[in-house]
């Protein structure tokens, strides 16, 4: 029968990629070399095949995929056990700031993790700098450690610390919150509340990732003053030109803010000072609404200066009607984005890995076309990876709307059949396309001539393209890989052509 030392040891050697003495087992797990020696042979029998492999003088080590297959786990089973070290950091930081300025017990943080003295040193010196560059510090005092530092940052820092976890990659509210164990019933149904209420007082829906952005920063303000010490100069903060100039720019948000932060006050039976009504109203300018909001004159203007940057840096007609649209469009989303940007609020973007993949040209060209922005100054800041992504949506979205009208001719070995279902197939997934005809490799060869005008050729057999056409490889039945194969030459010549 397992133990609990029998566990333990199985979740720590699957930390390590590498050997593992008993003696170092022993200090980790708190037991004596003795019981290390007796629980492995007990894990071995166990499993029915030696799952922990040991070699003298270099101790031991675990065959991950072999405990993998003989206890049924599959990995996304196996990966809620065991924590990559930058996740074990980030669950780490984010509970010293919840609890900040607050000191707690860094064994009682540890104690599930199973690592060494060391790793632990090693997390708090990566923690350390992490806090450093958010303006905070980290304070030790033996066993306790501490985070120090202004409640704005403390709550900065707190933001940053969930976009790097996978929690803000879910889509839905409801995802969300089953992330977090300690978002009781009660709590999600009172911030799903808040975000109903804003969203019927705006007369409008919050998308994805503006609502989890919200639902983030009330979440975060609830356990913050259940759980911390929160110190803020309110008086001297409030008296700022700036929030003073944010309240007469923004009234209508204003009120809404305010309504949000005294209901959460009811909520929790906390007295909550009003600055927290003026970071609530940061987060609600800088959100994206399903219509436009008026915004001041000043971001307006800035906002179609750098969409008119990025339309001209891809040579687009500034008087077509569909650029046009896309103008509009991207100054809906920019002028919430500088808002964001000079209150330092960071969004996720779940889709980023997708987008650089699927549109991996058009990221690129937007990443270049914003750098030059910044260093044009019509950008004041360096705009991260996850609004580049949001960005390219858009340019993805106009391109697929308006795809150039490439000609298209399909060719097959001899049979008329299967020219015919390729078209089909083709014209079916691609209804932009012009696709001028089917022909055999043989009848192009000997009449070339006849399709000096096409752009590319799909062919179900190779072939040297005789007018400097593209030649893409298909499969008669046009499978999926066929499908983005054919994808992604498009959206890459699009991209090629109006740079």
């Amino acid at each position: 029968m397992m133990t609990k030392s029998s566990d333990k040891i199985i979740n720590t050697l699957a930390k390590y990629d590498r050997f593992v003495t008993s003696q170092e087992l022993a200090q980790i797990i708190g037991v004596s070399t003795k019981t290390i020696y007796r629980s492995v042979n007990e894990i071995n029998q166990e499993y029915g095949s030696p799952i922990i492999k040991s070699e003298r003088g270099k101790g031991y080590v675990l065959d991950y995929g072999k405990y993998l297959k003989l206890s049924g786990q599959t990995h996304e089973e196996a990966n809620l056990m065991v924590k990559s070290p930058l996740e074990r950091r980030n669950e780490v930081l984010t509970t010293l700031l919840f609890n900040a300025p607050l000191a707690v017990n860094i064994n009682d943080i540890y104690e599930k993790y199973y690592v060494s003295a060391e790793l632990i040193r090693q997390d708090l010196v990566a923690i350390s700098k992490i806090l450093n560059k958010n303006k905070l510090t980290l304070k030790r005092n033996g066993n306790y450690v501490a985070v120090k530092g202004k409640e704005q940052l403390i709550r900065r820092a707190i933001n940053n610390a969930l976009v790097q976890s996978k929690a803000m990659n879910t889509e839905s509210i409801n995802d969300f919150a089953s992330e977090f164990e300690d978002l009781s019933n009660y709590d999600n149904q009172f911030l799903t509340t808040q975000i109903a209420w804003i969203q019927k007082s705006l007369n409008t829906t919050i998308p994805y990732p503006y609502n989890v952005n919200i639902f983030s920063h009330l979440y975060v303000l609830i356990k913050r003053f259940r759980n911390g010490k929160v110190v803020s100069d309110n008086n001297q903060i409030v008296r700022d030109e700036k929030y003073r100039q944010l309240r007469e720019d923004n009234a209508k948000f204003w009120k809404i803010s305010n309504d949000v932060i005294q209901n959460t006050a009811d909520y929790i039976h906390r007295n909550i000072p009003e600055i927290e009504s003026y970071y609530l109203l940061e987060y609600l300018i800088s959100m994206r609404y399903n219509h436009d909001f008026e915004m001041d004159d000043s971001i307006s203007s800035e906002a179609s200066r750098l969409a008119d940057y990025y339309i001209n840096g891809f040579g687009l007609n500034s008087n077509d009607p569909k650029v046009k649209a896309l103008k509009s469009d991207l100054i809906s989303h920019i002028r919430p984005m500088y808002n964001r940007l000079n209150n330092q609020i960071v969004i996720a973007n779940k889709l980023l890995d997708d987008i650089k993949s699927e549109y991996y040209e058009l990221f690129s060209h937007l990443k270049k076309l914003s750098a030059e922005a910044y260093n044009n100054k019509l950008l004041p800041w360096n705009i991260s990876d996850d609004e580049i992504g949001f960005l390219t949506l858009y340019f993805a979205k106009y391109f697929e709307e308006t795809s150039l009208r490439k000609k298209v001719l399909v060719m097959c070995a001899s049979g008329v059949g299967t020219s015919k279902l390729l078209y089909a197939k083709i014209h079916r997934n691609f209804p932009d396309l012009d696709l001028v005809g089917m022909t055999s490799k043989n009848d192009y060869e000997r009449h070339y001539g006849m399709y000096a005008n096409v752009d590319l050729i799909v062919s179900t057999i190779p072939v040297v393209p005789k007018n400097n056409e593209q030649v893409i490889l298909s499969s008669a039945m046009f499978n999926t890989q066929d499908k983005n194969r054919l994808s992604r030459y498009l959206n890459e010549n699009n991209i090629n052509e109006v740079k």
